[in-house]
């Protein structure tokens, strides 16, 4: 019916359809292996910030609590060894797995006691954990 042409060329053509529609399941492939990827990485990110977040107010609470020892309310001033400087290690439900630590040392600068606090906190287990170091200074 075709020439013989024409024939020749509509054969040649057959499985083209076969090859564009592997290329399109490949192609399907690695954006779905990406978007794997990233919401894997995204989930490790929040688990970084949450272990961060706990670390930080684990240390902050650290260093309220020795201004208090240091400072009570309606007394005079306290020294350092009022401050225990020994590492905690926390297992009540929010707080597995964190550890706290505060050192305490006083300075005298142009005749005026300065007092230093270093909280450290770290919380986590394996790979995954968040350290924090916060100072604190105070005269009197």
């Amino acid at each position: 019916m075709f020439p013989n042409g024409l024939n020749f060329k509509l054969k040649r053509q057959q499985g083209a359809a076969l090859m564009l529609a592997l290329f399109v399941i490949l192609l399907a492939a690695g954006i779905l292996a990406a978007v794997a990827n990233l919401r894997s990485n995204a989930s490790q990110a929040v688990v970084y910030e949450v272990q961060g977040q706990r670390s930080y107010w684990l240390a902050k609470a650290q260093l309220e609590l020795a201004l208090v020892q240091l400072y009570p309310l309606n007394q005079a001033s306290q020294a350092c060894s009022a401050v225990s400087p020994s590492g905690r290690s926390w297992s009540s439900d929010s707080w597995q797995n964190c550890t706290s630590s505060i050192r305490c040392s006083e300075t005298v600068v142009d005749s005026q006691r300065v007092i230093r606090l270093q909280s450290t906190a770290s919380c986590g287990s394996g790979t995954e954990v968040a350290s924090r170091v916060l100072t604190v200074e105070a005269a009197g």
